[in-house]
């Protein structure tokens, strides 16, 4: 398997490609600190799996590189890595034709699981990119001591939207999703979203 990692910092850039050697078969590696590099790369090296980053400078950003790349490499399988954990991102990502999206701060056993199944020809992204984000039935009989517009709030939280995005679908204020966000974590006694996920899971809403 041919291995070509496109982002600007050199220690992520060593740092991928020696957990993915330890991990795989890999035939040749090569790097690339932009998208322009990168494009010049794929004209003779046939990538099988691609990792990029969407913040890189020189005027092509990780999308913009994405798109090229998928036209140049259709059967390769480009994953973008990056620092952003934004749905909206993702939900583009998925659109332009990414094999999955993988944030920067996964444990190195989570990337290579992650890496696995999009191997295996499967999509990895937020459930709510390729699935159903409606409101589960369940979540008005939510057992938890919030009030049902604070659920709503909850649910969109633990489901990966940001304040600007929870905020456009409820049609209220960023600042009334984050004094929400704040009584929640206050009721719940944890404002950290991996709780809030583990609590979703716990009463089958996530």
């Amino acid at each position: 398997m041919n291995l070509l990692i496109v982002d600007d910092h050199e220690i992520v850039r060593d740092g991928l490609a020696m957990i993915l050697q330890h991990a795989y078969c890999i035939d040749g590696v090569e790097f690339a600190s932009d998208g322009y590099e990168a494009m010049k790369l794929v004209e003779s090296f046939p990538a099988d799996l691609i990792l990029l980053d969407l913040s890189m400078p020189g005027g092509l950003d990780g999308f913009a590189t994405l798109e090229k790349l998928r036209k140049q490499l259709p059967e390769a399988k480009i994953v973008i890595f990056s620092m952003f954990d934004d749905i909206g991102f993702q939900k583009k990502a998925y659109k332009i034709g990414a094999d999955g999206y993988l944030i920067k701060q996964l444990k190195r056993g989570d990337i290579i699981s992650s890496l696995d199944h999009i191997l295996a020809s499967n999509k990895v992204f937020n459930s709510m990119v390729i699935g159903d984000d409606s409101e589960p039935e369940s979540l008005a009989k939510l057992d938890l001591p919030i009030t049902n517009r604070e659920k709503e709030v909850f649910f969109l939280s633990v489901r990966g939207y940001s304040l600007k995005d929870i905020a456009k679908k409820l049609e209220i204020s960023v600042k009334t999703v984050e004094n929400h966000r704040k009584k929640i974590g206050e009721k719940l006694e944890t404002s950290k979203r991996h709780d809030w996920v583990e609590i979703a899971r716990k009463y089958n809403v996530f």
